[in-house]
């Protein structure tokens, strides 16, 4: 068994060894993503106002990312306006509707039944990058999305199905079932639009796009009185999800939609809300289920599968994919 070469898709890394970059670079941002969970839940606790936090940290994030912007080739870049107006709607949904649905959902059902529907992403992923020709749809694939679903879902499976977790309607499941939508619709078209240009540049357009998309509804939540309101234990979270959890984990994720096909990178998301228990359990003293390691064993081999590949085997990685504007 072995690693497959990334497919070269705008100077993709094609060492055997340099090809682990982009999975290590996943694990590393999912892990981020996970302990962000932790974060977004303490802070909803006594801030009901789900797109001021959303606001906040992707608004911090762009700050934090310009800088590097000025001083890097990027800024020299000339993007097509087809692919900026591309770039700005992607953005919208995946850094403004996505966390406002899943901060919304968040207030209306317990963060362990919105991980199991979470846990979704690679399986819609996989099908609309197929349906559009974006990527290649295996047995095996669909396998790996559905053992990462069942990995969640035994993982914290006994929170997420207590009766206790349910809600009088189905509000919180469609937030965060739109949320997933929208996710896997940006993983489907944003990789091969970043083919060939800058994942900074990209990443600041999309996130100051769903900034300014969920600022009229962060306004009409009292934005002054809300940031007021924060204790300073909600600005340390803050400053976590606006800088590691944000900037840099989404960064790192969008490198990897850049060097991995839609499906090679939506695979690694289901473990970050099975570290997010970890992470519950570590920081909040929150119940882990027996079955956690089988649950966790079951979203690690998900990615496995999906990306490792017999040398000259049935798995071999999609060719290489031309850029498109």
């Amino acid at each position: 068994m072995a690693l497959p070469e990334v497919h070269p898709q705008g100077g993709k890394i094609s060492h055997p060894v340099s090809a682990l970059l982009p999975h290590l670079a996943l694990l590393f941002a999912v892990m981020l993503l996970g302990l962000s969970f932790v974060g977004v839940r303490a802070i909803m606790a006594d801030n009901e106002a789900p797109a001021t936090l959303g606001f906040l940290r992707y608004g911090l994030a762009v700050l934090i990312l310009l800088p590097f912007l000025l001083g890097a080739k990027a800024k020299r870049q000339k993007l097509p306006l087809n692919v900026i107006l591309i770039i700005i709607l992607l953005g919208v949904l995946q850094f403004g509707l996505f966390h406002l649905f899943i901060n919304t959902a968040l207030e209306k059902i317990t963060a362990s039944r919105g991980a199991v529907i979470f846990a979704l992403i690679p399986i819609m992923t996989m099908l609309l990058a197929a349906a559009t020709g974006r990527d290649t749809l295996t047995s095996l694939k669909l396998f790996a999305a559905i053992l990462s679903i069942i990995g969640v879902a035994v993982a914290i499976g006994e929170k997420a199905f207590a009766p206790e977790a349910a809600s009088k309607s189905w509000t919180g499941e469609l937030l965060f079932f739109m949320a997933v939508c929208c996710g896997s619709i940006y993983n489907t078209f944003s990789s091969r639009l970043m083919q060939n240009r800058s994942v900074l540049l990209m990443t600041i357009i999309g996130m100051g796009a769903g900034t300014m998309a969920i600022f009229p509804v962060a306004y009409s939540e009292g934005l002054s009185s809300v940031l007021t309101g924060y204790t300073t234990k909600d600005w340390m979270w803050i400053f976590y999800l606006s800088g590691p959890a944000a900037a840099v984990s989404l960064l790192i994720f969008n490198w990897g939609l850049q060097q991995l096909s839609p499906s090679q990178t939506a695979i690694y998301v289901p473990i970050a809300p099975i570290l997010a228990a970890a992470f519950g359990a570590l920081i909040l003293n929150e119940h882990l289920s027996q079955l956690f390691l089988v649950g966790l064993g079951c979203a690690v081999a998900g990615p496995i599968l999906v990306n490792w590949r017999r040398r000259g085997g049935v798995n071999s990685p999609a060719p290489p994919e031309r850029p498109q504007n």
